[in-house]
């Protein structure tokens, strides 16, 4: 039995296929990505019917209607989808509502959610007017601030007191149902709506007059599970449509009007994962770019959203001197003096840097790509005027000197033994464990970072983020000691003041934040377990081959966590 944390509410329940006994313990709720595992892992057949057997459920509330019980592994998933959206009343509302009701099924227990403003739960009967404000609340769902605090909540207590008067009494409270009508919501076949998180976009699937949705970036397995609730063998048998709150009309006009949705799903897919990827911040900066190069189809959107951090944009830049201008007054760059702003030739700066730059101007303002991604080698063409030159990228290495520590010593004959105090790992030695280190942080990468290393996480949408692909750290051997490294895939070289922002980037990731939990990852390392930092070494600083005086090493680099 194997044991997996998912998601992120506290339930963990322990699943059993009944036909191999393949048992598996995890938590709900999961995404789709770990359902689809979990389902393959334990051979789990896609039904409408029971296809698996709860052993075990750590809440103790829940268990009482779910142990041992047969269900359908994606109606145990839709239930713990809901509960984890309740807050604490809420909860025990649900509990005892199905305590009362004597819930059977997990689609009894799916309907109970949908209900549980038709009760109020009371277990202080200690303020009576406080009591009946909030049954009056839970029934009207919504009322001003100002009704709820002139209306007489103890009179609406007496008064649901006198319409239930054989009390329901639980172990959680006593459960009043006020006149808000329970409803069956959930038909045993056919999921309600349900956003559980902010999906990226939501694809209805409907067929003979019922539907379900599919929240993207979804699995080949949700798919299969829509289609067998309604009772279809394929997408193509169905009507679809396409919404979303973080595609743009435009993205939307070509995802649509490429081919039918139903063949497009794998493309769909993708935009949908890449958008989750790189995060509502991005989304607009995305959205931006396409407005600038103005793609016609999804070949063009696809290369412009795997490169969007190689462009840089200058929205209502449109001639040189206000280009010369920008960069000479605005960007950082230089210091200025705006008493010799009728000294300086804008024009001329402005022309001379288009003149060495891979940039145009639009509509919109100048856009300057720093890349070589072939695949935008038409769309930049035809749409900008853009030519992309044949170069490699570069690499640049800043290296930092590391300090590790370990809870362990070795006596006169070579035996470790453990103690309660640091003792420091130097350098020489460490050099000894570098294969360790290196696999430690290749398996402290997270998958957000396989494209963009811990540029994901650079948030200014600069040249900076232009012109520096990916960094990730690692390590490096150099005369014979361990030095810790922040390996830099260039598009282009980087100016001096773009290299100290990116060292002060670098920086904070070293100090705060990967190499904060980096740090505290134990590495076993020839019998004894070493902690590795990438700051707080003596005389700490960050510096390139070149400053440190040694010359850059051209082997190929290992990265973490590519």
């Amino acid at each position: 039995m194997s044991e997996t944390r998912i998601g992120g509410m506290n339930l963990r329940n322990t699943i059993k296929n009944p036909i191999n006994e393949k048992v598996e313990t995890l938590w709900f709720p999961w995404n789709a990505e770990d359902f689809e595992k979990v389902c393959l892992d334990l051979e789990i057949v896609p039904s409408t019917e029971p296809n698996c057997i709860i052993v075990d459920v750590s809440d103790e509330r829940l268990s009482t209607f779910l142990k041992d019980k047969a269900c359908n592994i994606d109606e145990l998933d839709y239930l713990m989808k809901r509960l984890d959206s309740f807050d604490n009343d809420e909860l025990q509302t649900f509990y005892a509502v199905a305590y009362t009701e004597k819930a059977e099924t997990t689609a009894d227990l799916i309907n109970i959610t949908y209900n549980t403003y038709c009760y109020s739960l009371v277990a202080d009967f200690s303020d009576l007017d406080a009591v009946g404000k909030k049954m009056y609340l839970t029934e009207q769902g919504a009322v001003s601030e100002k009704e709820l605090q002139s209306f007489d909540g103890r009179a609406y207590f007496e008064k649901l007191l006198a319409q239930n008067q054989i009390p329901r009494v639980t172990p959680y409270g006593i459960l009043y149902q006020n006149k808000n009508p329970i409803q069956t919501i959930y038909d045993g076949m056919h999921f309600p709506l349900y956003h559980w998180q902010d999906e990226i976009a939501e694809l209805e699937v409907v067929k003979d007059g019922y539907s379900q949705s599919l929240y993207l970036p979804c699995t080949q397995m949700q798919i299969e599970y829509a289609l067998l609730r309604l009772d279809a063998d394929s997408l193509s048998e169905c009507s679809l449509s396409l919404t979303s709150d973080h595609f743009s009309d435009r993205m939307l006009d070509i995802i649509t009007s490429a081919k039918p949705l139903c063949e497009n799903m794998d493309d769909i897919n993708y935009f949908a994962s890449k958008f989750r990827e790189i995060g509502t911040q991005e989304e607009s900066y995305f959205e931006k770019l396409m407005e600038f190069v103005k793609p016609n189809n999804q070949k063009d959107s696809k290369a412009l959203l795997d490169s969007m951090y190689e462009f840089e944009l200058f929205p209502n830049i449109h001639t040189a001197e206000e280009y010369g201008k920008y960069i000479i007054c605005d960007s950082g760059h230089f210091e200025y003096d705006e008493n010799l702003q009728e000294y300086i030739d804008f024009n001329g700066y402005g022309q001379q840097k288009i003149a060495n730059e891979n940039g145009a101007f639009t509509e919109k303002g100048y856009i300057l790509y720093h890349g070589y991604n072939a695949e935008l080698t038409q769309v930049l063409s035809e749409h900008l005027g853009i030519e992309i030159p044949k170069q490699d990228s570069q690499e640049l290495k800043l290296y930092m000197p590391l300090r590790a520590t370990t809870y362990y010593d070795e006596n006169n004959y070579g035996d470790l033994y453990q103690v309660d105090f640091e003792i420091e790992v130097y350098p020489d030695e460490l050099a000894e464990y570098i294969d360790e280190i290196l696999q430690a942080i290749e398996k402290n990468a997270l998958p957000e970072e396989r494209e963009h290393g811990l540029m994901k996480y650079y948030s200014e949408q600069d040249s900076i983020n232009a012109k520096v692909k990916r960094y990730d750290f690692s390590v490096e051997e150099i005369n014979g000691e361990l030095m810790g490294v922040a390996n830099l895939i260039l598009n282009a070289p980087l100016e001096d003041s773009e290299l100290a922002k990116i060292k002060v980037e670098i920086t904070g990731q070293a100090s705060d934040g990967w190499g904060e939990g980096f740090e505290q990852r134990e590495i076993k390392c020839n019998g004894k377990e070493v902690y590795v930092s990438f700051w707080g070494a003596k005389n700490w600083s960050l510096q390139t081959a070149e400053e440190l005086g040694i010359k850059q090493q051209n082997h190929d680099m290992k990265f973490g966590g590519m």
